[in-house]
């Protein structure tokens, strides 16, 4: 049980150098980044002219940021 709970919570945070709230948080902001592009994109697929370039300019800048490229996000 005790291996099963340290792959699960703890190993990738380590991997990654964080702890698991800091993990916890990042994942999290990054989360609810894509559902707020996810309805940018929905409602852009219902009105052409709304959020012309809005979900390409983020997916644009989240290959940029450093911290995600040396998780190996984009690997």
């Amino acid at each position: 049980m005790s291996n099963t709970f340290s792959r699960l919570f703890r190993d990738h945070p380590r991997e990654v150098r964080e702890t698991y709230l800091e993990h916890m948080v990042a994942s999290a902001r990054f989360g609810f980044k894509l559902v707020r592009l996810a309805g940018c994109a929905f409602t852009h697929a219902v009105v052409p002219g709304l959020h012309k370039s809005t979900v390409s300019d983020a997916i644009r800048s989240m290959a940029r940021d450093s911290r995600m490229r040396n998780a190996g996000v984009w690997d």
